[in-house]
């Protein structure tokens, strides 16, 4: 951080302390509750004490001001935002910490009286002790000991809103808002991917990087680096080429490899599955135990060593894959890591409401960390968010059906670029959202299990057809035939993946989802048939 720049953010936090009244700070400090601990709170007595304890929380920095932004516009000082500049500091961020819940709790007690004030302690004094009641104690505080008690949280408010609708009949249909927006089935969540039809060809990795140029390269991922294909090739998926005949045999293309799936175990798969973001800042995310449970049959059922991670802060997630790296992988053919959680741009969020970015995800399975997983696949799916945009339905506008070539590039024998053999499947593109059922999982993870369950088991004695697309104008499908010892490779599955998401939508037909695998696998992953039937 240059010195120059810490001085300047200083002397705007200096300025924004110089600016607000006593109860301007009691407002961002219980708006701040879910971001830090009781104890921190219980030390602040100025708003520089509070900006302290967040940056050592990491929710504020001279690069990240989105959260000093975001608390003096809920607490409406728009025009000290537009004296610091904070606007065109943060340029346009859009980030929400302030959990919704905590923003309609400070809306309603920006509406109450104090004669209001005097009637709902009224209506809690067999809640709180007399006492407490009999203090000088303003509503955010009464909210902060109803929390306490259990009384009051995410999911209850129950008894909050029929306290207000005997007070003050017009702001319940705040919290009724709320709870409409709480209780939807279909939970958003964001990840950031680019479209692997509209992903630039760029180096993974380049002889001799900086580490600079290291770190990008690991946080995108390209699609085609390893192999060196062109970007008219980087619009292919990995299997023989799709043409309008159905008779095309994947023997017919002998330079598309297969990695070898015949060791002693098939490998270890970790589920890591973070649920409960209490005191972060971010929602609980219903129905992913759905999802981890649907991961954990199918991975079981195709020979994984299955493990899964409950709820894990960052440092956490990266000490498990830390040993992931250190376990020999000899005997294994791959590896599977699952990440169900919320996200940003370029990461996953743990449950304390840090970043784990997509390098630090991949990084310590690279042959130079983990020389046993060298030319074996290393598999990632990811359902996280990334962005707060909603993909909205769209119609063609004319006839033509485009169809996808699939192609593979060989690697050379002797050597691997280091971040080679890698697969990143997220649940959307960048910057948009995805969807969760609370009842069903997410889109994204349950297609997934269902096709793996459905075409792993494709390979027979003769030759199988599978189903990639049909044409909605021509009524024309196009049909992939696979050989019977090849079965159908997961970069197949995949696309079968993306067809059934984006044909998903919201109740009112408007909201949708595009899947998007990256990946610098150098041959194709094809399970072995199980021996036992798909798990129900």
């Amino acid at each position: 951080m240059a010195q120059s720049e810490d001085v300047r953010f200083r002397q705007m936090l200096l300025e924004v302390q110089e600016s607000l009244r006593d109860d301007d700070l009691q407002d961002l400090m219980f708006l701040c509750s879910d971001l830090l601990t009781s104890r921190e709170l219980s030390t602040v007595s100025t708003a520089t004490d509070l900006f302290t304890h967040l940056e050592t929380k990491q929710w504020l920095s001279t690069d990240d001001l989105s959260l000093l932004l975001e608390l003096l516009a809920i607490i409406k000082q728009h025009s000290l935002i537009r004296k610091l500049g904070l606007d065109e500091c943060t340029d346009g961020a859009t980030y929400r910490l302030i959990s919704p819940y905590r923003r309609m709790l400070f809306d309603v007690s920006q509406s109450i009286t104090d004669e209001d004030l005097k009637k709902i302690k009224f209506m809690l004094i067999r809640t709180l002790s007399r006492q407490k009641l009999k203090q000088d104690m303003t509503l955010l505080h009464l909210f902060s000991e109803l929390e306490k008690k259990d009384l009051l949280g995410e999911d209850r408010v129950d008894h909050l809103q029929e306290i207000i609708k005997n007070v003050y009949p017009a702001l319940e249909k705040r919290i009724i808002q709320y709870k409409t927006e709480r209780e939807n089935d279909i939970a958003q969540e964001t990840e950031n991917n680019a479209s692997m039809s509209n992903i630039p060809v760029q180096p993974f990795l380049t002889p001799s990087p900086s580490s600079d140029d290291m770190q990008d390269q690991m946080d995108r991922l390209s699609l085609n680096e390893a192999s060196g294909v062109s970007e008219d090739q980087s619009q292919r998926l990995d299997i023989s080429s799709v043409t309008e005949s159905e008779n095309v045999s994947v023997t017919e293309h002998p330079e598309i490899l297969q990695y070898e799936m015949k060791g002693d175990r098939r490998g270890m798969c970790v589920i890591f599955n973070n649920c409960n973001f209490s005191g972060s800042g971010f929602r609980v995310r219903e129905g992913t135990d759905i999802d981890k449970e649907s991961l954990k049959s199918v991975f079981q059922w195709l020979g994984f060593e299955v493990r899964t991670e409950q709820d894990c802060d960052r440092r956490r997630m990266l000490d498990v894959l830390k040993g992931l790296s250190g376990r020999d992988h000899t005997q294994a053919d791959c590896v599977v890591c699952c990440v169900l959680s919320h996200g940003d741009v370029d990461a996953v969020i743990a449950t304390d409401g840090k970043r784990v970015t997509f390098r630090e995800l991949m990084e310590p399975l690279c042959p130079l960390q983990c020389p046993s997983l060298i030319h074996k696949p290393k598999l990632f799916f990811i359902q996280a968010c990334r962005g707060n945009e909603e993909q909205r339905a769209a119609w063609p506008q004319n006839n033509r059906a485009d169809e996808m070539l699939v192609s593979d590039a060989r690697m050379p024998r002797d050597s691997t670029a280091e971040a080679a053999d890698f697969l990143l499947a997220m649940s959307t593109v960048p910057h948009y959202v995805s969807f969760r059922e609370k009842d069903k999982g997410t889109w994204f993870i349950q297609a997934l299990c269902d096709n793996m369950k459905l075409l792993v088991p494709r390979s027979s004695c003769h030759t199988s057809t599978l189903l990639m697309e049909s044409s909605v104008h021509t009524n024309r499908s196009l049909c992939v035939c696979l050989h019977s010892c090849s079965g159908v490779d997961l970069l197949t599955i995949l696309t079968r993946v993306n067809h059934d998401v984006s044909r998903k939508s919201d109740s009112s037909g408007s909201r949708k989802q595009m899947p998007q695998p990256e990946f610098t696998l150098t041959k194709r992953v094809v399970f072995p048939i199980p021996k036992t039937h798909p798990p129900q």
